[in-house]
């Protein structure tokens, strides 16, 4: 018998050099909310903050997904559309589109070494 493969989990962005290392991922948590972590490291971060690591989390809750889905264009799996439309280098996008398309989610950041 086959199981359905439900994607919970996605990397947007992954990029390392000797400088600097970007991360930006996505996954639906156990209460079916939407968490983007993203984490930078190294001389990008330290010449726009003077520190050198810069963190953060967006949580869109369950009850807004559908939302988020109409504001994407998407009627598929949410995760599966946020690659399509925020990878690589279209990562960067992602938290003017969130707060453009009027979707409620909450936010921390932290900056500091």
């Amino acid at each position: 018998m086959f199981k359905l493969f439900s994607l919970k989990k996605i990397v947007l962005r992954k990029e390392r050099n000797e400088r600097d290392y970007r991360f930006l991922g996505a996954e639906i948590n156990e209460n079916g909310d939407l968490v983007i972590d993203g984490h930078d490291l190294g001389n990008g971060v330290e010449g726009a903050f003077s520190c050198s690591e810069y963190e953060w989390s967006w949580t869109v809750r369950a009850e807004h997904i559908g939302k988020l889905k109409i504001a994407l264009g998407s009627k598929g799996n949410i995760l599966r559309t946020l690659k399509k439309k925020f990878s690589n280098e279209k990562a960067a996008d992602l938290y003017a589109f969130l707060q453009s398309s009027k979707v409620p989610f909450e936010g921390w950041s932290r900056i500091g070494d």
